[in-house]
């Protein structure tokens, strides 16, 4: 049987609390959520288990939190941008609400 890992006492370095707090501010980014509430404090005790579980690579974490967070989620309210982890945007440089806005404005013009 496989035990999980003990989490009393557990201190993160420098290090794992940048990659973690990235990992938070792209998810609250990517999913409009307030850094500040019930569901962001759920999101962070998330995060902080699967990073203290052993996920510490920084781009699956943040497969992960999104995958948490998403789900909850109708799969039409979604967007499905990517992601770029160092600056919590999408790889266009454009935060994900003005590409939404911009690409609706282009379809109109193309109808």
């Amino acid at each position: 049987m496989h035990t999980l890992p003990s989490l009393t006492g557990h201190h993160l370095s420098p290090r794992d609390l940048s990659v973690v707090r990235r990992v938070f501010e792209a998810t609250c980014l990517k999913t409009r959520l307030q850094e500040r509430g019930i569901q962001a404090d759920r999101l962070a005790r998330f995060i902080m288990d699967e990073f203290r579980f052993g996920n510490t690579d920084e781009v699956s974490l943040l497969e992960c939190a999104l995958w948490h967070e998403t789900r909850r989620i109708p799969s039409k309210a979604k967007n499905h941008s990517v992601v770029d982890i160092r600056t919590a945007r999408t790889r266009e440089g454009r935060d994900p609400s003005q590409m939404r806005k911009a690409g609706a404005h282009h379809d109109l013009g193309a109808r």
